[in-house]
């Protein structure tokens, strides 16, 4: 289970100081130098104070016979943390030739979400710049310290701010494991069937104009840009499956939800939770329909706090010994009932200027970070997730997939149709 950020720079970095950034980071943020132990069959995890070695690993192209770029991120993504042995996380510098590099992330999912993890990749890239903003400044984790449960105090503390709460999230987590459980939701169409578990990547971008364009159509109808990627999405994989000969029924996606505590918003850890869609076909017939039910949806999601109902379930699971835990989650995985169709991850800006929402370009350096792409951890039997971000004003698309399920073609095939869909995407007449 881990996550992954690409810088693509342009220009060369030293591997000394890009190192000492990076021990930077890991004394402002300890959870990203912790290592699991099990203790009276309960986890928790032991800061590290020696960090003598480091996570950096430098490759050069230039110096690998037959090695290609590609061949090379591959192996990367794919070599596990064992985060019972090693640091939750690793970088890569690869060099691609004199004026091009690539800096590599692979955090696991258990330590980090996917926004902590790039204000991470932020503190680091601020402190080999010698230029740390009060912004990124944190202090001691207290999660990894005291037996308190932040993200469950913070969930308690919105019972004044929902009516019934407490029954709410009983009602929501009743629905989702019982009610919501049948039909099992529709599987993406796959060309393969192996059952290797490794990961490879793709992505492509849609430039300034045409997100400028869509952005547009967003305010038109009175919607923010994420609901048009959510319901793209659902249309997408429809028309996919239609393709190639298999129906949909009811899709659900598996859309990520930010929770940050008062308080801990820049503290690195995972702090995420999330919110599974539905549609049906009568929903997904009409694209401007579909689009009202998506914002409407959400919105009620984020009025009634549904995300942290998954907060209490969570909780109440970790009150069990490991093993029972291991089991739980064995089961939610096999039985494939409560795995969704589909994830997608949007990081929104993934570098903004210092207290602005706009966005910026940076420099690591002398190099210039070109451009930015991640995702989150592909998850069975889903076989590929989705990770949206935008940066210097391109909206940057990124699959992670098992290739023993999708071929890399296939992949393409499925970007370019989801990129057509988000840039075309009816929105229906102004104020409908």
């Amino acid at each position: 289970m881990t996550t992954y950020a690409i810088l693509d720079l342009e220009g060369t970095i030293d591997p000394i100081r890009l190192n000492q950034a990076i021990l930077s980071a890991q004394r402002a943020h300890p959870r990203m130098r912790t290592l699991l132990r099990r203790k009276r069959l309960r986890l928790f995890r032991e800061v590290k104070e020696d960090l003598r070695g480091g996570v950096l690993a430098v490759q050069d192209l230039a110096s690998l016979q037959g090695a290609t770029y590609e061949r090379c991120l591959f192996e990367f993504l794919n070599r596990r943390i064992d985060i019972r042995k090693e640091l939750p996380f690793r970088v890569l510098l690869l060099r691609k030739n004199e004026g091009e590099c690539s800096l590599i992330f692979t955090f696991h999912h258990s330590a980090v979400d996917g926004l902590r993890a790039l204000l991470f990749v932020r503190r680091i890239i601020e402190s080999y710049n010698d230029e740390v903003s009060k912004d990124s400044q944190s202090s001691e984790d207290a999660r990894i310290y005291s037996k308190k449960d932040e993200l469950l105090e913070y969930a308690n503390s919105q019972r004044s701010r929902v009516k019934h709460y407490y029954v709410k999230m009983f009602s929501y987590l009743f629905h989702r494991f019982v009610i919501d459980a049948f039909p099992l939701p529709t599987r993406v169409f796959h060309d393969r069937s192996g059952g290797s578990k490794d990961i490879d990547h793709y992505a492509r971008n849609i430039d300034p104009t045409e997100l400028e364009l869509i952005g547009s159509k967003a305010a038109s109808a009175a919607v923010e840009l994420n609901d048009i990627l959510l319901a793209a999405c659902f249309r997408v994989v429809e028309k996919w499956n239609s393709m190639h000969g298999k129906a949909s029924n009811r899709i659900r996606i598996m859309a990520p939800v930010n929770l940050s505590p008062k308080g801990f918003r820049n503290v690195v850890s995972n702090q995420a939770s999330w919110l599974s869609l539905s549609t049906r076909p009568e929903d997904r017939a009409d694209p401007a329909k579909l689009l009202r039910k998506v914002r409407a949806d959400t919105v009620n999601a984020a009025l009634n706090r549904r995300a942290f109902s998954l907060v209490y379930f969570f909780y109440f699971c970790s009150r069990f010994p490991l093993m029972v835990v291991r089991g739980m989650c064995r089961f939610l995985m096999i039985t494939r009932t409560y795995v969704d169709t589909i994830l997608i991850t949007n990081l929104g800006l993934t570098w903004s200027k210092v207290g602005s929402d706009e966005p910026a370009v940076t420099n690591i350096g002398d190099s210039r970070i070109v451009n930015i792409t991640g995702s989150t951890a592909v998850v069975t039997p889903m076989g590929f997730s989705i990770c949206i971000g935008i940066y210097n004003k391109n909206l940057s698309i990124s699959v992670a997939y098992r290739p023993a399920l999708f071929s890399r073609g296939k992949m393409q095939e499925f970007l370019h149709l989801y990129a057509e869909e988000i840039k075309n995407y009816q929105v229906g007449p102004q104020g409908s």
